[in-house]
């Protein structure tokens, strides 16, 4: 690698996006050479010279290397390169295009984080209520939120998905979503769906205090988005990965600029594709935790370390940092944590997470055995125990439903 071709990053203005990258490889000769190749090929450069690529144009619109830090294997490094801004606007698609695109084809390369200037964070919406609006919408001032998902899943008509709706919310759930299976089937139709949820939920006097996140993934996003919030949704869930990048940031930038603030539940299917590999893709705080906060996500799925979906402790640590400490002017998103969640869960995951969470559960409210009321009550008590600083299994004495969960569950 020439010398000209390594840069500081004290050197550079905020006109760089910074990408970190952890690459390992027995078959490269040269770990900087790599690097160099990389930061050619994601800019203004390729595997070989070709006419037109002036030493202008490289240096005005070319990567620049800022930190290659080998490790003592010998074939493995931690590398930084600055991606110019003027190659690509503050819109997720070509920001992962650019540091994400063909370089993450190759073999031992995994996108550990990007660092984005205050000039482009100004320009992403991110959450458009954040833990501050939400918590607020609710008052609901200092606690972690009580998360149910509709079960069973899928095939089922409207009027059962709102019954276990209504049996959540009146035992303590503040965010009842439909699961991420659940969009627009012929046996349960959103808009049937949402009008008829939230009716029940107005009968039991929850329709205020309790959000119901109808999926909206599907064609047409924005007009399904209209939709929904016509037939009265007071919230919104997009399968954000599945969806697309641009799709989902389109939708949100679409109700900024309509002046539209309704909660947005982002789930993250998919996502595995992306941080299970430990020496390719993308890691879990960048794929569930920062980028998804960028695009305007207020309540990210996150699994938590204790399910069956590879996410360790640390990662899990990480992406709720991602989503909760500050980033200028970007809103902090609830970390909402799902995936094999019940009441025996409680305790530990706030001890690790704190209480800007929203603690989310489908078997481990519906699968209660005296049901789904008992089920949310179950995990609110162990919630307020928590809260009170009593162990869990000290509260469990003087509450029937948390007891009976904790046996359940073990």
């Amino acid at each position: 690698m020439k010398f000209e071709t390594l840069k500081m990053a004290e050197g550079l203005n905020n006109e760089f996006v910074i990408a970190t990258y952890y690459m390992k490889s027995e078959k490269e000769p040269d770990l900087y050479d790599w690097v160099k190749l990389v930061a050619a090929d994601q800019s203004a450069g390729t595997w070989t010279h070709v006419e037109g690529e002036t030493p202008e144009v490289i240096a005005l619109y070319g990567a620049k290397v800022i930190g290659v830090y080998p490790m003592s294997d010998g074939i493995s490094c931690i590398a930084r390169v600055a991606f110019p801004i003027a190659n690509f606007p503050a819109y997720m698609a070509m920001v992962i295009s650019t540091v994400a695109g063909n370089v993450l084809a190759q073999d031992g390369i995994r996108l550990v984080d990007i660092e984005f200037p205050e000039v482009m964070l100004e320009q992403f919406t991110g959450p458009l209520m954040g833990v501050s609006g939400i918590r607020e919408l609710l008052g609901i001032k200092e606690r972690p939120l009580v998360g149910a998902i509709l079960k069973p899943c899928i095939g089922v008509p409207p009027e059962a998905s709102a019954a276990g709706a209504a049996k959540a919310a009146l035992g303590g759930a503040d965010v009842i979503k439909d699961d991420e299976l659940l969009s627009d089937p012929a046996y349960s139709p959103m808009i049937d769906r949402v009008k008829t949820v939230m009716a029940h939920l107005k009968e039991v006097g929850k329709d205020k205090s309790t959000l119901y996140a109808v999926n909206i993934t599907g064609q047409n996003v924005i007009e399904r988005a209209k939709a929904a919030i016509d037939a009265g949704a007071n919230s919104i869930m997009v399968n954000y990965n599945a969806l697309g990048w641009a799709a989902t940031e389109d939708l949100v930038r679409f109700l900024k600029k309509e002046n539209i603030k309704i909660p947005i539940f982002g789930h993250c299917a998919g996502a595995g594709a992306y941080y299970r590999s430990a020496n390719n893709g993308m890691s879990a705080a960048l794929s569930c935790g920062k980028l998804p906060r960028l695009i305007g996500m207020d309540m990210p799925l996150v699994y938590p370390d204790t399910g069956r979906f590879g996410t360790t402790t640390d990662e899990l640590v990480e992406t709720h940092s991602a989503l909760s400490t500050p980033m200028k002017s970007i809103e902090a998103a609830f970390t909402t944590v799902a995936g094999g969640v019940h009441p025996g869960s409680i305790e530990y995951l706030m001890n690790l997470l704190g209480n800007e969470t929203i603690l989310m559960a489908g078997g481990g409210i519906y699968g209660h055995p005296e049901g789904a009321v008992s089920g949310a009550k179950a995990l609110l008590q162990a919630i307020e125990a928590v809260m009170e600083e009593v162990p869990v299994v000290e509260a469990a004495k003087n509450h029937e439903e948390l007891d009976q969960a904790l046996k359940f569950w073990s």
